[in-house]
């Protein structure tokens, strides 16, 4: 019982998280139909749907799909029907896909309008054919291996690898054959065209125009190819032989994720119906409701990666990041930082600041010692480079690395052979524990130690496009205690005692109850209080819990979370003093940042953790309180700026219905616009 509820998990007080990531979803299709979104950039926005959707049938839909085969009355931790969800998901997902396809169409016609054309084989003039026919055969044909699957049988399919199913006849006999779209090569293919004119044409139809030369062996007669894709389970299987290590362990689930259950399996809707019934049987789907048409294009998360073809304006205009007026590359970073606490915000700030940290402790004389989780890094990662430099340099680096980041595995064991063979010594986190947390300590002789906690990973690459925060401190109430996590990660057997941060699984659930417990008590007594949570997800139900009893007792409740939102907000009797927003922009929003009115004397805090059970209780995650007051003042610009934009922002209602929150206010035409990505870069292009 909290607040006077009594609690149990229920669908009239719970969204269904995976319909509310669909919901998610939804908001990143909102951006391919914003007209004042750049069109070049509409259509990226179709590739990220795209691609968010493929990795939500490899993992959700996946994990639904195993939960479901335990029987058909299986419930969700949320309590919601596991088969009642599968359907639900399809529904929504073919309601999208009919909006995805009509946006392509829209976005198309206006791209040709302004003189950029999709074109496929049937369109080219007879110069652009033998463009064409000349890339198919110096470029892309060396790359194809056709498998007649009529004659040889289907082969395993790469889980998200786009394929053509071709057909052809043969002296009255069917031939089958497959052939996987080449992946190192562009998607697109530029054309000659006229000047104010731009052509470009899908690999796929590039090699369609090579088609009979391909299979010139057979004389085929009617040859025909058609755009196929699967969807594989990518949950990875752990052995549990105790003579071998983790990462061979690691290596061989990684492997094994490619003989996953097939989850979805698309086609194009013009297929004909006995070849997709003789894929269907070769592929061994037995559950039809795997299988999903779609159109004569698959992996349109290429998109993300199409060509800055026509006007200017179809782009964003380059925001290139910005110097923090309190750090300057010409003298010693550790010595700024030991001398102010720094918040740094990405993208708008230069990642870079962390990168040449790194470089600086790897050759200054006082620094004995760096420790760093490590969750995602860059392919080609200049992090990784300065820590390897510190280890030549004789310094005792010490990394964690997280072998278990989901689709980053055989990167992660791929830079951890890179440091172990560098001298860095490598943990691979705590038994049992997902070690989640973004950490670095800097130990120097003589000197105050430097820490490092961020929102985000030490990803150079995702810092350009992420908006994450990232706190560097000398003050000691922190840097002794991110100490203290590095030695547990080395000697798990004790558990260090946290006073100032809140740690994962240890204090952070106690923490963030003791805080919201506050501003209830606040309530109550008559006087002012006020939680703002920005998140990713917010999922926990007894952190929800918590925040339905801070809204009935009077708490202010603002939440601005990005994905899924379990909690219903602006019920009457539940949560009508709680207030959801979500902001999806240019910028991918991944900060975390708790603020707690606090009786007078507010809270701030900086976390790696999102709102969600495996956070809380599986995870390593770190919070960071913010004590200096500038910090505070500029977490505050950065709230309220959130708070107020009326251009991107969504308000997230009890059925999440994404109504944008311009729509949502009366007053909203004669209102100044408010985009909280732009104004935030605006103010730190005019901050001292």
């Amino acid at each position: 019982m909290c607040g006077g509820y009594i609690w149990r998990v229920s669908k009239e007080i719970l969204f269904n998280r995976e319909l509310s990531w669909l919901g998610f979803n939804e908001r990143v299709l909102q951006e391919a139909a914003d007209e004042r979104v750049p069109l070049i950039e509409r259509l990226r926005f179709l590739g990220i749907f795209s691609n968010n959707l493929d990795e939500f049938y490899r993992v959700r839909v996946a994990a639904l799909h195993r939960m479901v085969h335990l029987g058909k009355h299986t419930t969700t931790t949320l309590g919601f029907g596991v088969a009642e969800t599968l359907d639900q998901i399809g529904e929504r997902v073919l309601e999208l896909q009919v909006e995805f396809n009509a946006l392509f169409d829209e976005i198309e016609s206006e791209m040709a309008a302004g003189g950029v054309h999709f074109v496929d084989e049937k369109q080219l003039s007879a110069e652009q054919r033998e463009f064409a026919e000349g890339y198919f055969s110096r470029v892309v044909r060396p790359t194809l291996v056709p498998i007649m699957v009529s004659d040889v049988g289907m082969p395993e399919l790469s889980d998200g690898a786009g394929y053509l199913a071709v057909e052809f006849t043969v002296k009255e006999d069917r031939k089958f054959a497959l052939l996987a779209l080449p992946d190192r090569l562009s998607r697109f293919l530029v054309l000659p065209s006229a000047p104010g004119q731009a052509h470009v044409m899908f690999v796929d139809d590039v090699i369609r125009v090579g088609l009979a030369k391909l299979f010139a062996l057979f004389e085929p007669q009617g040859i025909h190819a058609y755009a196929i894709k699967v969807t594989r389970d990518a949950e990875i299987d752990m052995d549990d032989d105790l003579s071998k290590s983790l990462v061979e362990k690691m290596r061989k689930g990684v492997a094994n994720r490619k003989k996953g259950d097939y989850v979805r399996f698309s086609f194009d809707r013009n297929m004909s119906k006995d070849m997709r019934a003789f894929l269907v049987k070769k592929l061994k789907i037995k559950n039809e409701d795997n299988v999903l048409p779609g159109g004569r294009y698959h992996n349109r998360k290429d998109l993300m990666g199409f060509p800055a073809l026509g006007p200017p304006d179809w782009v964003f205009k380059p925001l290139p990041p910005l110097a923090h007026p309190h750090l300057s590359m010409n003298t010693s970073l550790l010595r700024q930082v030991a001398r102010r606490d720094v918040l740094l915000h990405y993208p708008y700030h230069n990642f870079d600041y962390i990168v040449d940290l790194l470089r600086e402790s790897a050759i200054d004389p006082k620094v004995k010692s760096i420790n760093i989780n490590l969750y995602r890094v860059a392919p080609h990662s200049h992090v990784i480079n300065a820590l390897v430099s510190a280890a030549r340099n004789g310094k005792d680096v010490q990394v964690v690395i997280e072998l278990h980041a989901r689709f980053d595995e055989r990167n992660n064991i791929k830079v951890a052979n890179t440091l172990k063979d560098a001298g860095v010594g490598v943990i691979f986190g705590v038994p049992g524990l997902k070690t989640h947390s973004k950490l670095v300590l800097i130990k120097r002789s003589g000197s105050r130690n430097v820490a490092y906690i961020s929102s985000g990973n030490f990803n150079e690459s995702t810092s350009r496009v992420y908006s994450d925060l990232g706190l560097l401190s000398a003050d000691r109430r922190i840097t002794l205690e991110v100490e203290a996590l590095f030695e547990f990660f080395q000697h798990n057997y004790k558990v260090p005692q946290f006073k100032h941060l809140l740690v994962s699984p240890f204090t952070m659930r106690s923490g963030l109850e003791r805080l919201v417990d506050f501003e209830i008590a606040e309530a109550k007594a008559g006087r002012p209080a006020h939680i703002t949570v920005k998140c990713n997800n917010l999922v926990d139900p007894e952190l929800i819990q918590r925040l339905y009893a801070a809204g009935a007792a009077g708490v202010k409740v603002d939440l601005i979370v990005r994905g899924i939102c379990s909690l219903r907000a602006g019920v009457a009797g539940l949560s009508e003093n709680i207030a959801v927003r979500s902001i999806v922009g240019r910028f991918l929003e991944h900060a975390r940042v708790f603020v707690f009115a606090g009786g007078g004397t507010p809270s701030y805090y900086l976390s790696s953790a999102d709102w969600m059970t495996r956070n809380i209780d599986r995870r390593i995650e770190v919070t960071v309180p913010i004590y200096d007051p500038a910090l505070r003042l500029q977490l505050d610009t950065f709230l309220s700026l959130q708070l107020s934009d009326n251009v991107k922002a969504r308000i997230v209602v009890a059925d999440q219905s994404n109504r944008y929150a311009r729509d949502m206010n009366p007053a909203s035409d004669t209102q100044q616009a408010i985009n909280a990505q732009e104004e935030m870069y605006a103010h730190y292009s005019v901050v001292k």
